[in-house]
C-alpha cells in the first residue's frame, strides 16, 4: 500500500487509539499521560508525507555520488522506522502488562523522527 493511502485510512487509527486512550485511563493513567498515542499518529502522518516526496527527490538525484547514497539510506531508515510505528500502533496492546513499554517504543520513534527531520532542516 503507498503513502498516500495509508494517509488517507490514518482517520480510522486515530479513533481505534482514541479508544485505547480510554481503556488506559481506566487504568489509572491521567490524560495527559496517554496524549502521545496522538503524538503518535502525528507522527506516522509526518513521516508518510514525507516519504511521499522524497520519491521523487530521488528519482531527480544524480547516482552514484556520495549525497545520493546517504539520503537513499537515509529514505531507507525512514520506511523501515515509519512501518514499525505503524505495526506497533495498528497492533493489539495488552494494556495491563505494556502501557510503559508502548509509552516507550513510541517516544523514541517521535524522537527518532524529530531528529532526522532536524538534520534534514540544517541540510538546507
Amino acid at each position: 500500500m503507498n503513502h498516500q493511502q495509508s494517509l488517507r485510512l490514518e482517520s480510522k487509527l486515530y479513533a481505534t487509539l482514541r479508544t485505547k486512550m480510554d481503556q488506559m485511563q481506566q487504568l489509572g493513567m491521567s490524560w495527559i499521560e496517554v496524549q502521545f498515542l496522538l503524538q503518535s499518529v502525528d507522527v506516522l502522518s509526518d513521516c508518510r508525507r514525507t516519504l511521499m516526496y522524497t520519491y521523487a527527490f530521488a528519482f531527480y538525484l544524480v547516482k552514484d555520488d556520495n549525497q545520493s547514497i546517504i539520503f537513499e539510506d537515509n529514505q531507507r531508515d525512514l520506511e523501515m522506522a515509519t512501518e514499525q510505528l505503524s505495526e506497533f500502533l495498528e497492533g493489539e496492546v495488552a494494556f495491563e502488562n505494556l502501557v510503559e513499554d508502548l509509552a516507550l517504543s513510541l517516544n523514541s520513534k517521535i524522537l527518532y523522527k524529530t531528529k532526522d527531520n532536524s538534520l534534514a532542516k540544517q541540510k538546507h
